[in-house]
Parts: structure tokens; sequence; C-alpha cells
């Protein structure tokens, strides 16, 4: 078949429902075998005209070499990927979509949705604004658009950066969960059918069971991003708190003394020798902290994929209880989605335990941290509430070490606060459940006689 000519921007845009998502999938080199009703409507090609093209066919030319450079980086690395991309339709006219594209055997399935989080998508055109015209620029001068996407796909890292995303797959980790949360405040979900019997009425209901199980799982794992984030938040004042002590350590060990084994010598020598103990433990923990937010970000990621891909079997379940034309393709497509529902499972299975693993040992660490800051403010107070502040050789720092004893204890009870809460959450997610609503999926899918699926 012939590829349909490309077309130019005419201006015009048209929207996308919240209840519609797109759907299609693509061999290795990125050809289109499979388009759904929705793809085929507001693309405004034919679906004779979708299949066998190559995906690029609705590439707006405004969009940025360097984000689907990105994209194919992911998707050979074996990782999902997701953006906002505006697309071009048949007639000229932009849609605008927050797209996701998995891996699947030797292809690629993607499902696409309409944008609802007006703060994140603006951020991302934004910084599409700027790489567009930069990448014309090169290839301009003679650069490849090979060469002008790598340089694009450079500045679209820089400029994240500046917005506080470390990579783009950090922004990433943000966006999907935040626009599949916001789908759902807008109450999107799982078609309901009450009318519908059969193997058909039978899928409807396990998929709606997958979501509602699914968002129990998003609670819970916005309960542990919260921690992670307490944590994150609190790594700057404990940080601050240990550097301070250690200044302090070094003032006591460089103080004159005559009487080597007087109380106030042995027990301030002892909070200076805990000192860069605790700066040791404390530079571990940061870096274990940094692995439990990034785990819990892309478990997150990963929930909020496996929604999105439910609620797509949902939708063609839905059009075929319905009759909608273009249906009678849906056996493939909704075990396509089932086997990227199933993939993400068990990659879910492994973050849950993961996160729990990284949550048990932060706890620890806390408590490793805690107990080498408390060990020393005992003595150090019976000090301070003994000395003689006239003759003592401490004197002087007696009331920078009386600050630093007060703000210690106040870093000891955030720490024993955020341990606790460590330990709560050090547990595994039960994906049972949705596993063995997953097969039941699978087993009404392959028992359904074709005529079912195509009503």
């Amino acid at each position: 078949m012939e590829t349909p000519a490309r077309v130019q921007p005419s201006g015009a845009r048209h929207e996308v429902g919240v209840d519609e998502l797109f759907f299609s999938t693509t061999d290795a080199r990125g050809v289109i075998e499979q388009a759904n009703s929705v793809f085929v409507r507001l693309s405004r090609y034919s679906r004779e005209q979708l299949v066998g093209a190559p995906h690029n066919l609705i590439r707006h030319p405004a969009m940025p070499g360097g984000a689907f450079l990105l994209m194919w980086e992911a998707l050979e690395a074996g990782e999902p990927f997701c953006a906002y991309v505006d697309n071009l339709a048949a007639d000229g006219s932009t849609y605008g979509v927050f797209a996701t594209v998995t891996p699947l055997g030797d292809g690629y399935l993607s499902v696409r949705a309409r944008p609802e989080v007006d703060e994140l998508h603006d951020a991302a055109f934004a910084v599409y604004g700027t790489v567009r015209p930069f990448e014309r620029e090169l290839r301009e001068q003679g650069w490849s658009a090979h060469e002008a996407a790598v340089r694009g796909a450079e500045r679209i890292g820089e400029q994240l950066a500046d917005a506080g995303f470390p990579s783009y797959e950090e922004f990433t980790w943000t966006a999907l969960p935040a626009e599949v949360q916001a789908r759902i405040a807008r109450g999107a979900g799982v078609a309901r059918r009450p009318l519908a019997g059969g193997e058909l009425g039978d899928m409807l209901t396990v998929a709606r069971r997958i979501d509602e199980e699914l968002r129990h799982w998003v609670v819970a794992l916005d309960d542990l991003q919260r921690v992670a984030d307490a944590l994150r938040s609190a790594a700057p004042q404990l940080t601050g708190a240990v550097a301070e002590d250690a200044d302090m350590a070094e003032r006591i060990n460089r103080t004159d003394v005559d009487n080597l084994f007087s109380t106030a010598v042995v027990y301030l020598r002892v909070w200076a020798q805990m000192a860069p103990e605790a700066g040791t433990v404390m530079t571990e923990f940061l870096a274990d902290l940094d692995q439990l937010r990034r785990s819990c970000a892309q478990t997150r990621f990963r929930i909020a994929l496996a929604i999105l891909h439910n609620q797509a079997v949902g939708q063609f379940v839905a059009e075929i209880i319905d009759r909608v034309p273009g249906s009678d393709a849906a056996r493939p497509a909704i075990a396509d989605l089932g086997r990227a529902v199933d993939d993400g499972l068990v990659q879910m299975a492994a973050s849950t335990s993961r996160n729990a693993e990284l949550a048990a040992s932060a706890a620890e660490q806390i408590s490793v941290l805690r107990d080498l800051l408390d060990l020393p403010q005992t003595m150090v107070r019976e000090w301070l509430s003994r000395s003689d502040r006239s003759s003592d050789a401490f004197a002087e720092a007696a009331d920078a070490i009386a600050a630093r004893v007060e703000a210690t204890q106040a870093d000891i009870d955030l720490l024993g606060t955020l341990a606790d809460e460590c330990r709560r959450i050090a547990v595994p997610l039960d994906v049972s459940a949705v596993e063995e609503l997953s097969a039941r999926l699978r087993e009404l899918l392959a028992s359904a006689p074709d005529q079912s699926l195509r009503r």
C-alpha cells in the first residue's frame, strides 16, 4: 500500500475527549499494524491508510527530533516511554495527546489520551518551542537530522534540569501518574455496560475490578512517595546538622586542656569522635534515599501505565458491545493490551519488593544515625549543667555547644518519626489479586468465540 502524502499544518485544532483512548501497535520499525476507531476518527485517515504506514505519518513538524530520539533510546532499552505530543491529522489540523509507548514482543504498543495536566503540558511545550528552532538552525548549518536530534535531546535535558527534573526519564515518572490521576478525577475509567452479558460482560466486570485494585495501589504508592519526599525534604536539614556537629567537634579537638581525663574532656571528646561516624552514615543514607525515591517514582509510573492499558481494554470491550464500526478487530488488541498489563505486573511485583527492602534499609540507617547523634547527648547535657564557665577550658564554646545540643535533639526527634514511617511502609504490595484477575481476563478472551467479539 502506498503511504499517504505528507500534509502541512492548517492552523486548525480539534480536541480529544476525556474518554477517548487512542490505540495502535507497530512493528520494530514503527510501521502501524493495528489502529482503533479513535485513532482512525481523530487522525482523519482511514484504517486502510494507517495500517501499513509508518507511525510518523502523523508527526507534526513543530515537534523536535530530540523528543523522538529520547523515545527510541528508551524503547530500545526495553523501557516504556511517554510524552506530550502534537500530532497532525490528514486534513492538516492539529490534535494534542499524552502518548505512552511500551515495548511488546518484537514491536510496540501505544495508548494515547487527552492531556489533562496543564502545568506539565505547558512546561513540555515551552521546551519544545525553543528546541525545535535550535534543531532547525543546526540543519541549516549542515548538520544531519540525527546529529540535530542528538543535540536537541541534550537541550531538552538541560531545560528540564533547569525546571527541577534531573532527566527526561524523571519528568515522565511525574507526568504519567499525574495524567492518570487527573483522568480519574474527571471520571475516566473502565466503561460500564450493566446490560451486557456473556464473555463481554464478564470482561468488563474483570477490567473494572482490575481498575479498582490498581487504584488502591496508587493510594499505597502515594503514601510511600510521601514518606520518600519527606525524607528528601529533611535531608538538607539533617546534612547541615551533621556538618555543624562536625565543625563543633573540630573546635573541641583543637581546644588545649590541662587534664585530659576531666569529665568535660571525656564527654566532649566522645561527642567529637561520634560526629565523623554520623557523617559517614549520612552519606550512605542519602545514596539509599535517592534509590528509594527513584524506585517509588518508577513503580508509580508502572502502575499508572497499567491503569491506562486496562482502561483501554475496557474501551475496546465496550466498543464491541456497542457495535462501533471497526471493532471487529478487537481480539488481537485486547490480547496485546492484556500482555502489556501482565508484563507490567511482573515489573511492579519486583518493584514493590524492592521498595519495601529500600524502606526497611532506610529505617535501619535512620536508627543508626539517630543512635550516633543520641549517644553523647546525655553526657554533654550533664557537663553543661555542671560546668563552671568561668574556669572550664571549654567555657567559651559552652553556649555554642548548648545550642548544638538543642538543635541535635530536634533532629533526633525528626529521625525517630521518619524511621517509624519507613518501618510502616516497608511492606510489599500484594499483587496476587490483580494477577488472578488478569489471568481471568486471559481465560475469557481465549474462551470467547469469535462471534462474541464481533457482535
